[in-house]
């Protein structure tokens, strides 16, 4: 027909091509120091090329810029694996007496943190294991960090993750002198509690930190406690709950019992309705001006505009003997691959192995990217329990991240007034 142009559509190849090529730059460019037999696997994996047109492919991309540290907001110091309690499901799988954190580990692990810090305050956690059991550490670390960021004006907050069972007065004035919250690992009643969280010779401990909790608050009026959720647990979350309000909890973290062992679709459900019956109960108290707050129920969504989490990013956990990975929880598994180690604090870091945990969203697969909700992708050690690999998400974690979006959801429309 007189007048018509010719239009060019794009051919199948060069629209191949160019996707190749933009996955090509967004991946260097995200992942500055890369190896180029990790690009050729990303590739292969992405565009169906085989192994070896992919590793020459690779090789001729000119690599980029060596990468540089992250600045960092905090660290983990995990003073020992070892434990007087034994917690069927403990993220430690392998507790050891002889795992125990040195003084000069501990000053060097500081002072990679002071080093490297890009905050105003730095945050420290000491965790274990059963950090308290390394108390005369903890004395010795607490000067010298304090020390150590003041020479650089930097603050220090301080958080220890204790069972409890060890605290003292002693320990107790030390930490209110230095201002070290304790979040303690209480699960609810002591039925719930005891079902796992019981001494090596099988005895409940739920009694004993019951009784310590008045002397507790006496040091520390708000207090935290970190309740794990078990499968067998999922049907008395709100009874549980409600058990460590009237024992004087004020701050609660509520996280479901993740690992090897897996949650069904069903008692994910019912986390969910656990949850929920949670929630609305705390808003009520909160009307009646009880001290409350739940973390998870307050988080904006605006939170997680990036997937993947600030482990080996701002923050890093380094083990007994300096090993350096990402968080604890990758410490704690028993395959080599999924710990991760970076390096150690008395010998020296390889911080190239950090990048593909500072740019995670190379790594996202593609039924992430194509999800309509925003997350960081699940926790990176339950991942590579249940997928073997950090970055690809389970449907597990999948499954409770949109219980806990709709959570929050309900409780942005109840605290606005807009359900009563």
């Amino acid at each position: 027909m007189r007048g018509q142009r010719n239009v060019k559509t794009p051919s199948i190849r060069n629209t191949w091509l160019n996707s190749v090529t933009a996955f090509i730059g967004e991946y260097t460019g995200t992942n500055p120091g890369y190896s180029p037999r990790a690009l050729a696997a990303a590739l292969a994996e992405n565009f169906l090329i085989r192994p070896e047109d992919a590793e020459k492919l690779a090789s001729f991309i000119k690599p980029g810029p060596e990468p540089v540290w992250p600045g960092l907001a905090g660290i983990e110091l995990n003073l020992t694996f070892n434990c007087n309690l034994a917690c069927e499901y403990c993220f430690i799988h392998d507790k050891s007496p002889a795992g125990r954190m040195t003084f000069a580990t501990a000053k060097n692990a500081v002072d990679l943190l002071v080093e490297r810090a890009a905050y105003p305050a730095v945050n420290i956690t000491l965790i274990g294991g059963e950090p308290l059991l390394e108390f005369e550490l903890i004395k010795k670390i607490v000067p010298y960090a304090l020390e150590a960021a003041g020479k650089r004006n930097l603050g220090v907050t301080w958080s220890v993750t204790t069972n409890g069972t060890l605290i003292n007065e002693d320990i107790l004035k030390f930490f209110a002198s230095h201002k070290i919250g304790m979040l303690l690992s209480i699960d609810g009643g002591p039925a719930t509690h005891d079902r796992y969280r019981r001494t090596k010779s099988g005895e409940g401990t739920w009694h004993k930190i019951a009784g310590l909790i008045p002397l507790i608050k006496k040091y520390q009026p708000w207090l935290g406690a970190r309740m794990t959720v078990s499968t067998e647990a999922v049907d008395t979350m709100w009874e549980d709950y409600s058990v460590l309000v009237g024992m004087g909890i004020n701050q609660f973290i509520i996280a479901p019992a993740q690992g090897a062992r897996r949650w069904t679709r069903e008692q994910v459900e019912r986390y969910g309705l656990g949850l929920v019956k949670i929630l609305l109960d705390y808003h009520r108290l909160r009307r009646r001006g009880i001290p409350l707050f739940i973390e998870e129920f307050e988080k904006d969504e605006s939170e997680y505009g990036f997937w993947g989490c600030r482990a080996g990013s701002t923050s890093l956990a380094v083990a007994p003997n300096g090993d350096v990975s990402p968080c604890s929880k990758m410490l704690g598994l028993t395959e080599e691959a999924g710990k991760y180690i970076i390096g150690n604090v008395n010998s020296g870091i390889d911080v190239k192995l950090l990048e593909p945990f500072r740019h995670p969203a190379v790594h996202q697969p593609r039924h992430c990217k194509r999800c309509s909700r925003k997350c960081t992708g699940g926790c990176y050690a339950v991942n590579f329990e249940q997928t073997g690999s950090h970055f690809t998400a389970s449907e597990e974690n999948c499954l409770f991240w949109a219980v806990c979006q709709e959570t929050r959801r309900l409780s942005r429309m109840i605290g606005t007034g807009r359900i009563q």
